[in-house]
């Protein structure tokens, strides 16, 4: 019985410790010792446009006055009373035309007598007002334009007395009207003679008057900032009016066919001084990429390398992008591309 109870205690002691090794292991089980969930997939939805090839200029923008070289103050012939004179700023003359007239005080004081010799003695009246009508038959003294011109100003108005020699209207030559810009010192070196530009004024919105730069002035203005820029209308449109505020455009530099980019897809490293743009790969990843540019306009950088026409581009996300980070390209049409040959947009 011994040996059997011995021998039968031993077995039964195991299966109990191992039924309690089974049970004391689940319960020591936490939740650190379940697998981790994947974590989610980041992925940026962007805008993206193709590079392409097209013609680009870089201009410099000016301010600027209108000036002339050649003023005429027309003055009275002689001393009288204004009649007739209708011009007002901005009405263009001929040479010859004549303007208006002055009725001497002679004259007036003639006519004067008439009325009162008709109030006196009516029969010798009569007499009187045929002796002037025979020197005083014109509408007076005629003030003539000497030349071809516009009007800038006119300083005296029809029924004023005027003495001999004042001022009466005052005359540009609109074919010596120019534009008087400034521009700062830090462009005056990309600045030459002979430059094509344009000029645009609030005068007329909208009109492009094209022009020339004709002379760079030696002199800087007060502040030593600035320097004139002597630009002439180089077409038949042009300004008349001189102290017109103007904006003169110049191109600079131009490219034919420059590879460019939209300006919103540019980011300047300040530390590292360069330049750089996040392009999509064939993984679908932004790709940061350094860059070096050319001309620039308001819209558009010349990419003279690091990037090929047909790259794509982002143009949207700002500094939320970073190399590597997954992405989902719309892709908009660029300048030169045509609408609808886009490829689909690319998702993850």
């Amino acid at each position: 019985m011994k040996s059997r109870g011995a021998s039968s205690l031993p077995l039964a002691a195991l299966m109990l410790l191992a039924s309690l090794s089974v049970s004391g292991c689940g319960k020591a089980t936490t939740d650190e010792d379940a697998p981790a969930e994947a974590a989610p997939k980041v992925v940026l939805a962007v805008s993206a446009v193709r590079v392409t090839i097209r013609a680009m200029r870089q201009e410099i923008a000016l301010p600027g006055v209108t000036a002339a070289l050649s003023t005429l103050i027309l003055r009275a012939p002689t001393a009288g009373r204004v009649v007739g004179l209708a011009v007002t700023t901005g009405d263009s003359v001929q040479r010859g035309q004549v303007i208006g007239h002055i009725i001497t005080r002679d004259e007036d004081a003639a006519k004067a007598g008439v009325k009162a010799a008709q109030t006196i003695d009516p029969a010798e009246a009569a007499s009187l007002a045929r002796s002037v009508r025979r020197y005083s038959d014109t509408p007076g003294i005629a003030v003539r334009v000497p030349q071809n011109a516009v009007v800038t100003q006119r300083v005296v108005s029809p029924g004023q007395i005027v003495n001999e020699f004042d001022p009466l209207v005052d005359l540009v030559d609109p074919a010596s009207v120019y534009v008087e810009a400034q521009a700062p010192i830090n462009q005056l070196g990309a600045l030459k003679a002979g430059m094509d530009a344009t000029v645009t004024s609030a005068l007329r919105p909208g009109v492009v008057y094209p022009a020339r730069i004709w002379s760079l002035s030696p002199s800087f203005s007060a502040g030593g900032t600035t320097s004139p820029v002597r630009v002439q209308f180089a077409g038949p449109g042009r300004i008349s009016l001189i102290g017109a505020a103007v904006e003169v455009h110049i191109t600079t530099r131009s490219v034919p066919d420059a590879i460019a980019i939209p300006a919103e897809a540019l980011f300047e490293d300040a530390e590292r001084n360069n330049s750089y743009v996040f392009t999509v790969g064939g993984d679908n990843r932004a790709h940061r990429v350094v860059i070096a540019t050319g001309v620039r306009s308001p819209t558009e950088v010349q990419v003279t390398h690091g990037l090929t026409p047909g790259d794509l581009v982002i143009t949207s996300g700002g500094y939320a992008l970073s190399d590597g980070l997954r992405v989902r390209a719309a892709i908009t049409p660029g300048a030169g591309v045509t609408p609808g040959a886009e490829p689909a947009p690319q998702g993850p």
